[in-house]
């Protein structure tokens, strides 16, 4: 069973995986491994380490405009399962236009810091290695790519993962790693208990080295035990830390630990799904001002994929995509008129983003009185109560202390800027109307036009 249909809602590969007969037929180098199946359309091996090379220089050069180089003897990246975690991580620090990012061994390819700086070209990313190729290798994709200014890879000494890399004086806006999955060779090889006998086998080969896939002092557990332990040293630096995980089971020990820490941390914990592949992540934070997005959290607690489908569809947020002529500030100022138009009580999260309270149907009430202008004066009472939500337009018409006492809804609303244009995207947290966020997006839309023409004037 494929798990694409809850990647992350903004992965570009959800709902349109890389067309391999395409990508054969311009990229020379992919084009070998690329075969006709007899009752049409093409298969690629990838259980062919060489095959899987090719498709990740295609598919970076084609999407993201990076030239990379790989070695065989390490990590082939797997770009719909980095673009996961770093979409997941923009929605964490609330989609800023400008951040500065760590990222705990970066490995040959350097994927994590390339793919977020193409993403969102005023970030800066820090990246630590320990294996002497991969630094050699990452720094020389870094400049290949001309990024040099922006994402600097750094050798660290293997007994120290924060100390030594982060500088006090300095803050950083989050933590991102993805560490050793295993703790020996035996467990690699999948000779241990860790994988269960009706659990398939991966579809496709794995190239990491020792160094990349082992941690013999107890695994990813320990591995990610040691940054939390760090963490606490850094905890007014950095204010978001993070990290994948390769086993669920891992997760439930990570919690266990982060429980035991002082009471100021508070955490998260989230699945990445894509291809035949889960991935668990968890975030913890210092900073007691900071409030999870609610798109963030777990989406897959109950215990199948299929009991999760509907929680799944429920979070993924309304987008509007505006022309790239209008650029974040001029959205943003949008968006504030109509906040105060609406008489919607919204706070900053950060520069792009923000939350709102709704106690009162404002939004439906400016349509009504426009259409009651438009109406005859001897349209009855009842006629034109006759509207699409005529029992929103009852409840406003309440009195003022009832409507008072209940929240309509409360929306999370953030800006991304991506490939030139700018993205609204809505997310309704609670209340008594789920469908609010929707029609409050739509009163967005109505009131463009006019906005802009009124601005003109």
């Amino acid at each position: 069973m494929t798990l694409n249909e809850y990647m992350h809602p903004r992965n570009r590969y959800r709902n349109n995986p890389s067309n391999f007969e395409y990508l054969a037929n311009k990229y020379e180098d992919l084009k070998p491994y690329v075969k006709k199946k007899s009752k049409g359309g093409v298969t690629l091996d990838f259980r062919n380490s060489h095959a899987l090379r090719a498709l990740t220089y295609a598919v970076l050069k084609e999407d993201f405009n990076l030239n990379i180089q790989l070695s065989l003897e390490r990590l082939i990246p797997r770009i719909p399962q980095k673009l996961n975690y770093l979409h997941w991580i923009e929605d964490l620090i609330g989609m800023k236009e400008q951040a500065v990012g760590i990222d705990i061994g970066g490995g040959c390819s350097c994927i994590h810091a390339l793919l977020a700086v193409r993403m969102n070209p005023l970030w800066e990313m820090i990246v630590s290695e320990i294996d002497p190729l991969n630094v050699k290798m990452a720094t020389e994709n870094v400049e290949r790519n001309h990024l040099q200014n922006q994402i600097k890879v750094i050798r660290v000494d293997p007994t120290m993962l924060l100390h030594g890399l982060l500088d006090k004086t300095k803050q950083y806006d989050f933590l991102m790693c993805n560490p050793p999955f295993f703790t020996d060779i035996i467990e690699a090889q999948g000779l241990s208990n860790t994988r269960t006998s009706t659990r398939h086998q991966a579809n496709s080969v794995s190239t990491a080295s020792d160094i990349e896939m082992i941690f013999n002092q107890g695994g990813e557990v320990s591995f990610v035990k040691r940054i939390i332990n760090e963490s606490y040293s850094y905890k007014n630096n950095v204010r978001l830390f993070t990290t994948q995980l390769g086993k669920k089971s891992s997760l439930t020990e990570i919690v266990k630990d982060l429980k035991l820490m002082n009471n100021d941390l508070h955490y998260i914990t989230s699945e990445f799904c894509q291809g035949h592949t889960m991935r668990w992540a968890i975030a913890w934070t210092f900073d007691q001002t900071y409030i999870f997005p609610t798109e963030c959290h777990s989406h897959l607690a109950s215990k199948t994929i299929k009991k999760a489908k509907k929680k799944e569809a429920e979070k993924v947020p309304l987008n509007w995509t505006f022309d790239e002529k209008y650029s974040m500030d001029y959205i943003k100022k949008y968006l504030e008129y109509i906040f105060n138009e609406l008489k919607l009580s919204f706070q900053n999260i950060s520069e792009y983003a923000w939350t709102f309270d709704a106690y009162e149907n404002t939004w439906s009430h400016q349509r009504r009185k426009r259409r009651h202008q438009q109406d005859d004066e001897q349209t009855t009472t009842t006629k034109r109560l006759k509207l699409d939500d005529e029992q929103s337009m009852v409840n406003i018409e309440q009195t003022s202390s009832t409507i008072n006492k209940i929240k309509i809804c409360s929306v999370q609303v953030r800006l991304q800027m991506y490939n030139k244009k700018c993205t609204l995207y809505m997310s309704f947290v609670d209340g008594i109307n789920s469908d609010a966020a929707n029609q409050v997006l739509q009163y967005m839309k109505n009131h463009f036009v006019s906005y802009e023409t009124k601005i003109i004037q």
